[in-house]
This record gives C-alpha cells, structure tokens and sequence, in this order.
C-alpha cells in the first residue's frame, strides 16, 4: 500500500462505522475475501481494503469526472467550460510545495486570526479543509491539546507529503477535496474552516463544500472561512490585466474564483448557516522584488498563475511587472494590499 494511501487509511481506520459510505464498505468486504490474512483484523484492516478499493475504482471516477478541476457530476458543456477547467489540480510540483511551504506566512498568519476569530478551543474536534503543507492545522493541534484532535485534508498529495511531517496523536493528514467529505460522519466535528481555499472551487464545488461543512457540523458547530474578494480585488490584479492586455491574452486565464460580501451571505443561507460574520479584511505585504511576488504566486496558486502564458509571454510578462511595479516600491519594499472575505457562520442548535 502507497504512503498516500497508508495516510488516508489512518483516517478512516479512526472513524466510526457511520462515516464509511456503504459502497467502499461493500468493496472493502469483497478485497478482504479476496486477500484473506492479508492485514490485521479490525478497523484498519476495512481501512486498508478501502485503500485498495479506491485505486481500482480511480480510473473509472476519473473518466468520468471530466476536465482537471472539474466537480464530479457536474456538466462540461460550452457553457459552463470557463467556470470548470480555469483552475488545474495537475500543475503542481515538489517545488512549489517546498515553496509554498517555506513562503506561506501571509496565509498562515491570517488563518491564525480566522481561527481566533472562531474561537477554537481544546478539546474540540476540527476539520481543516484545504490544509496545504499543514502548518495552520499543525497549529490548531496545539490549541485543542490531546483532548481534541484535528484532522487536516488537502487534494494536493505533494503538499499532503509535506503535512504528514508534522503529523501528531491529535493531528492526521490525508488527500482528500472540500467538495467530498463522504469519509466522515454526519455531525462530526465542532469547527470546519477552509482557510484561502474556497475561491479555487468553482461556483457547483462551493456550493457542495459549504453543504458538505454543514452536513459534519454538530448542531450549533462553526464554519469560518477566507476568501478572496471580486468587489476589492488584490492590488496587483489591476496591473496584471493591463500587462496581459499589452500582450494581447487573456486576462482571466486561472485565476480564482472570487466571490463578493452579498454571495457569501448567500452561500451561507442556501446551506442552511446562520451567519455571525462576513467582512472583508484588508492586509499589507511588502515584497523585495516581483521575482518574490511571481514566487508566492505560483506557490500559492499550485502552478496555475500565469499557467496560460508560454515561456516566452510569462518572461515579457515579468518585464513588464517589474516596471509597473515600482511605483509601489516604498523603504520596506514593494507595497501591495489584498482583500479577503472574512466568514463565521454556524449550523443551528439542538
């Protein structure tokens, strides 16, 4: 069994029986007659035989889930081809996961105030979804203490790799989207929050995310989460249009799928939350140089910023940043602003 694998069978080895969809049961069951004494009894055992399950049914989902990105189940027509294949889950590299795991404290220092915010507490039991290279869920585990336990799940297995490291008796890690939370049982958790994540899934995926959040909250649980904002975009955006118009491409090549104060609430409502907060949060970086900026970018983005660009377009491209970007220049470096939307929100009580 892969070490991938071996990370989610942890998981759901921890789970109780509820929380194990009836179809990977019934496969576990047949791959155990199948390989009698081939792993210990119990638990991990059905664990183990679901591991091997889903690598024989992988091919299979993968065809029909459609283009890279794309929501299972969701139609890939002319119509919705824009919203579904804008953001690749493919592009990623042990680069950029060392990268971003190296270059990540404007995320994690703003995913440390959202779950201030959200007031964790020990011994909760918590969800993080979109956990990356697990440095926040690392420091939520300190927080909930033994009593509680954190559970930290990404769809990037590179940067899953990177989160096992950190990995505790109250922390695991496995690959797993916002949009499938099947592995684990109805009314789970007490916190859920997806920290800069949301604005990768398309418009179906948020929507499931946010149900699925719902679905493994207790009664009066919390969601909180960041998000990028389209009514205050990040600063460099504006200048990275104008650059991309010079060169005559598109503009809207990957980029995220931003969401405005209205939509969230909305989001929130067609859920079933009640929200407590939504705002947009305004923060500052200083960046030494726009090589500095592209990396954090890149990083950030798993491989999609200015993906669309061929090597020669993303050299331009960056020559043409430098310049715009030093009007931003100030003692501490180059100044840029970005947004997010700030949300907690919680299911309603017994």
């Amino acid at each position: 069994m892969s070490d991938r694998c071996a990370i989610g069978c942890s998981v759901v080895a921890s789970l109780p029986p509820p929380s194990l969809p009836a179809a990977f049961l019934r496969a576990a069951t047949l791959l155990a007659a199948q390989h009698p004494g081939s792993t210990p009894a119990g638990p991990r055992a059905a664990a183990s035989a679901i591991c091997r399950a889903r690598r024989l049914a992988g091919g299979a989902a993968l065809r029909r889930a459609g283009p890279a990105g794309a929501a299972p189940g969701v139609g890939t027509g002319p119509a919705r081809a824009a919203s579904m294949t804008t953001i690749s889950l493919s592009l990623d590299t042990p680069e950029l996961a060392q990268a971003y795991e190296h270059g990540s404290d404007r995320q994690f220092n703003h995913g440390k105030l959202l779950i201030e915010t959200l007031g964790v507490r020990r011994g909760q039991r918590v969800l993080d979804v979109g956990a990356g290279t697990g440095r926040l869920a690392a420091h939520v585990a300190e927080i909930v203490g033994p009593e509680g336990s954190v559970t930290a799940i990404d769809p990037l297995p590179l940067r899953v790799d990177i989160a096992r490291q950190k990995a505790r008796a109250n922390l695991a890690t496995a690959v797993g989207r916002a949009e499938d939370l099947s592995a684990f049982a109805s009314k789970s958790f007490d916190v859920v929050y997806l920290n800069s994540v949301l604005h990768w899934l398309n418009e179906a995926q948020k929507e499931r995310a946010v149900a699925e959040a719902a679905r493994v909250l207790k009664p009066g649980g919390k969601l909180g989460f960041s998000t990028g904002s389209r009514e205050k975009p990040h600063q460099l955006e504006p200048i990275q249009r104008k650059v991309l118009a010079e060169l005559g491409r598109d503009a809207e090549g990957n980029r995220p799928h931003k969401l405005t104060v209205d939509e969230v609430r909305a989001l929130l409502e067609r859920a079933g939350f009640i929200a407590d907060t939504v705002e947009i949060l305004t923060f500052v970086d200083h960046a030494a140089d726009v090589d500095e900026i592209l990396r954090h970018s890149g990083s950030s983005s798993f491989g999609n910023h200015l993906s669309h660009l061929t090597l020669e377009e993303k050299r331009e491209a960056r020559a043409r940043l430098a310049k715009e970007l030093e009007a931003f220049r100030t003692p501490q470096g180059i100044r840029l602003e970005r947004n997010l939307i700030f949300a907690i929100a919680h299911t309603a009580g017994n």
